[in-house]
Formats: structure tokens, sequence, C-alpha cells
């Protein structure tokens, strides 16, 4: 595993499962190329990051954890500690699940009402400008936005069909 460090950069609200355990919507930011992710923390699974999280929330400042982001399949990934990046990958792949999808021509319709995209084939930290085409090989596609002020967001990935 690279010596590389991840922190904690923002947290949504606490929700719960059908089990009954307690989950929160983690963020998280890759300290050697400034990649953010999502991350779901499990109550039950990850205790210590849990209250590491409760103690961000009073205003805590915390420490940097071992650990990196890993682009795979068009998703990014938190790998932290010693844990395996397959493991990282099979507890995180609810992220395919969250992406819809889009036909070709609803790509091309949506590209150039953006400031941008990046496919699962655009190289890291690369973007597609909006008059470009879309590569007819790309599989995954997000696109970005303007959102004022100088500042701009991401949508979701949709999944691009056939």
């Amino acid at each position: 595993m690279p010596k590389n460090f991840v922190k904690i950069v923002s947290f949504g609200l606490i929700g719960e499962l059908e089990d009954g355990s307690n989950y929160r919507h983690v963020i998280f930011e890759d300290l050697s190329n400034g990649c953010k992710t999502d991350y779901i923390v499990n109550q039950k699974q990850r205790p210590i990051l849990w209250k590491d999280i409760e103690q961000f929330e009073k205003g805590k400042i915390l420490p940097p954890y071992k650990g990196y982001i890993k682009h795979i399949d068009g998703l990014d990934i938190v790998v932290l500690g010693d844990e395996s990046v397959e493991d990282a990958f099979a507890k995180q792949k609810w992220k395919m699940e969250m992406h819809k999808k889009i036909s070709r021509v609803e790509v091309d319709r949506v590209r150039k009402e953006t400031r941008g995209f990046c496919t699962d084939i655009t190289h890291k930290g690369a973007m597609g400008y909006a008059w470009c085409k879309v590569e007819p090989q790309a599989k995954m596609i997000k696109f970005r936005y303007y959102a004022g002020k100088g500042s701009f967001t991401w949508s979701p990935w949709y999944e691009i069909e056939e």
C-alpha cells in the first residue's frame, strides 16, 4: 500500500439501516492528490471511525488516516489502513448501484449544456470539454456544471446505455 493519507472533509446526518445499525455518509480527501469521494461509515463495522466523526462534529481537528483513494471501474474507492483494494471495493460497490442510466443520444444533448465531462476512460485529473464528443468506448460519464461564484459541481456518475 502506498504511504498516503486521507482525511475526513465533511459528513452527513445519521441514518438507520433495516437491521437497526446506524450509518453516516462521509467525504474523504486523498492528501496526495486532492481527490475526494464518498464513503459510508457503519457504526457497528467501524466504531473507532464513528467516534472520530463524532469528535469532528464537535469541532475537534482529526489527524489524517493511513489510506488512499483509488480509481477502479469508473469509481473512486477509499482504501483505509491495511485494507486490501479488493475488500474496499467489495464494501463500496454500492456506488455502482447508485448510477443512473443514460442513452448515447442523451449524453450528447446533456454534454452540450454543461461545462465539461469525465468518463471512466478519461485520465485521472483530466476532463473532456463540452464541445468534444464522448469517446465511443466510454461506459460511464459524469458532467461538470457551473455552480456560481467561480465554483463548479459534478453530477453523479451515469452508465451509458448502448
